[in-house]
């Protein structure tokens, strides 16, 4: 044998043995197949589904015969069961993803409604209610409670302050419901809201009034005819509540607080007529909010700094420490409010919290829920109207609304990616009707772009909504 021919049988002899190892290997792995060269390749092993399950996204978990199945080795499939393709496989961790997140929305819906000051003296009224002594405390949610025309006292109460300093959150939480729209933004009450707490043979009747600023910040004349339905509003009020955002003015104080205040007599006196009629501006009160920020001995004299200077702009018959969002202080300056009640009739019945609708306050949740989910100038462009209301046999209600907007751009921002933006706002809103009304509500919101001529089905755009 020539030294080329012993060279190639060594060359065979370690491809077989290469091949032979091979072989073995794949038996190890996947297990024995015929011994044929078309089994040498696989054709058995080929046919399993590899689908390893990594610790990747996956909410709604694997399918059943998955999970039974060690990841990252090949898996033959039970007899019966047809290997998942890909578009069911994406499909279904679609529907999972969505699931998954119209979960954590209302989880988080939940979480923040059961944090609101509001829900807590709602609670709190609902368990006097239960109890024997609401005949001595209260009948605001008894409606077969009756107390006589004669014994009966009301005051009426003015709610001023600068944008953003609290006056909405103040008001649901002194009546115990959601009738105003409450979120981080400026400007977000937009017209008068009328309130009523009503607590034995006393009622207070709570206006929420428009943020009050100087002409110097006037955005446009729609703007300062606000400010001057809410001055003149003030003016027929018994008594005045002045409410500052306490914290702010210690940290980086507002000069429009310290304008408010100066200016408020004069502005007071001159719609009341005072040099004509003789007739005083109603007394005043100061509540000092969001006290629960201030930490430590510091800033508990920075609080008291605050006070001084700011007593020493109005006159003030007291100041009260509150915070509107945790419910601490409330009850003293519902209590000061309510002792200060002349003796006239009711306003409102007694089982009422506001003179609002059901589908006004619908509305109102619909566009609170709007504030706080989207940002910058957006919300104020966008109009929630009403559809329909149903009630249902079963007590429960259907409510369909309809965002209108002014553009398509505006349209697609607020529907989102697969309808994220607008379910995140309809769950919320959801959530809050459901704990206002004690009852189901499925709630139907749809958006459509304004028309041209400024209209909607046939209804002008109110001027209450023009951006400012």
């Amino acid at each position: 044998m020539t030294a080329a021919h012993a060279f190639m049988s060594r060359v065979s002899t370690i491809a077989s043995r290469s091949l032979v190892e091979e072989a073995s290997s794949r038996r190890a792995v996947f297990g024995t197949f015929p011994e044929t060269a078309a089994g040498m390749m696989g054709p058995s092993w080929r046919r399993c589904s590899i689908q390893p399950w990594t610790r990747a996204y996956h909410p709604g978990g694997a399918p059943a015969w998955v999970k039974e199945m060690r990841p990252g080795v090949p898996r033959i499939l039970p007899d019966g069961v047809k290997p998942e393709s890909r578009g069911h496989r994406a499909a279904r961790l679609a529907r999972a993803r969505i699931d998954h997140e119209v979960k954590m929305a209302k989880e988080k819906a939940l979480e923040e409604l059961e944090s609101e000051a509001w829900v807590k003296e709602r609670t709190r009224l609902e368990n006097l209610a239960a109890s024997s002594r609401l005949a001595h405390r209260a009948v605001a949610l008894d409606p077969h409670a009756t107390v006589p025309t004669e014994d009966q006292r009301c005051i009426r109460v003015g709610i001023l302050g600068v944008p953003n300093a609290g006056k909405s959150q103040l008001v649901n939480t002194l009546v115990g419901a959601q009738i105003s729209a409450v979120s981080s933004k400026t400007n977000t009450t937009r017209v008068e809201t009328l309130g009523a707490a009503t607590r034995g043979p006393v009622q207070a009747v709570l206006l929420d009034l428009p943020g009050v600023v100087g002409p110097e910040h006037y955005r446009n004349p729609t703007h300062a005819t606000k400010v001057s339905s809410a001055w003149a509003a003030a003016a027929s009020c018994d008594l005045l509540l002045f409410i500052v955002d306490a914290h702010r003015q210690a940290r980086r104080p507002d000069p429009r607080v310290v304008n408010l205040l100066a200016s408020a007599r004069a502005n007071l006196e001159r719609l009341k007529y005072t040099d004509i009629t003789g007739i005083q501006m109603p007394p005043a009160v100061l509540a000092l909010n969001k006290v629960d920020l201030f930490r430590g001995a510091e800033d508990r004299e920075a609080l008291k700094r605050v006070a001084r200077e700011l007593a020493s702009v109005h006159p003030f018959e007291d100041v009260y420490p509150i915070s509107a969002g945790k419910g601490r202080g409330t009850d003293a300056l519902l209590s000061h409010l309510l002792l200060n009640a002349p003796h006239r009739p009711w306003d409102l019945p007694p089982s009422a919290v506001t003179d609002k609708s059901k589908v006004a306050q619908a509305v109102e949740v619909v566009r609170e829920s709007v504030y706080r989910r989207l940002n910058q100038e957006l919300p104020y462009s966008i109009v929630p109207v009403h559809d329909s209301w149903t009630n249902f046999d079963n007590g429960s209600y259907r409510i369909e609304q309809t965002l209108v907007v002014d553009s398509v751009p505006i349209k697609q921002i607020v529907v989102g990616k697969r309808g994220s933006v607008i379910g995140q706002i309809g769950i919320r809103a959801r959530t809050v009707l459901e704990k206002m009304f004690g009852r189901r509500v499925h709630l139907v919101l749809n958006v459509k772009v304004r028309k041209k001529n400024n209209t909607l089905r046939g209804k002008a755009r109110t001027t209450e909504y023009e951006l400012y």
